[in-house]
């Protein structure tokens, strides 16, 4: 008979995720995970049929962490711009104030491995796709109160807002000033 696990499946998921979040797939080992979770790796392996799974559930895990902290703009007081403006502020400064400037582990996922894991770009997509309904739902909300212009629809505002994110993020893992990032936000809202 099987022992039972002595372990909260759910804060090992999340211990895996903050490991790939500040490394990556390729760059993150099973001894990595292993020190991590502070699971053997039979244990490991018995709770996740392998990396490729623990990466593929802490995506889905963050996804929907996102999805959580994202939404809770929508019930924000004030027009649609303060609140998009606050959304994509904070965006910045978590990246800048996080270790090694993580970013967004989806949009790091979709650029290392995307093209090759038809399942992680499965998943990126929904994610971004979820998370550009968002902005395009703040960007209405603007239109509608009158604090951003009606002039182009709001979900092509949506794919310029994301697009210049998604960029910005990339960028600033590597080389972009976080005074830069500040500068392209307060830019890119001034065209709204």
């Amino acid at each position: 008979m099987a022992r039972p696990r002595e372990f909260d499946e759910q804060l090992a998921l999340d211990q895996a995720l903050e490991a790939f979040w500040s490394g990556s797939f390729a760059g993150t080992s099973t001894q990595d995970l292993c020190e991590s979770t502070g699971l053997s790796r039979s244990s490991l392996y018995n709770t996740f049929s392998g990396k490729a799974d623990i990466y593929r559930q802490s995506l889905e895990r963050y996804g929907a962490l996102k999805d959580e902290e994202r939404s809770g703009y929508l019930q924000r007081r004030g027009t649609g711009r303060s609140v998009l403006q606050r959304l994509l502020t904070d965006i910045v400064t978590d990246q800048y104030e996080s270790p090694d400037r993580r970013g967004c582990l989806v949009v790091n996922a979709a650029v290392e491995v995307g093209l090759t894991n038809a399942d992680v770009a499965a998943l990126a997509r929904n994610n971004l796709h979820e998370f550009r309904a968002l902005l395009g739902q703040l960007i209405a909300r603007g239109q509608d109160d009158g604090s951003i212009t009606s002039t182009t629809s709001a979900d092509d505002l949506a794919a310029v807002v994301h697009a210049t994110l998604n960029g910005l993020q990339v960028a600033g893992r590597v080389a972009i000033d976080r005074r830069d990032s500040a500068r392209a936000v307060r830019t890119l809202m001034s065209l709204l």
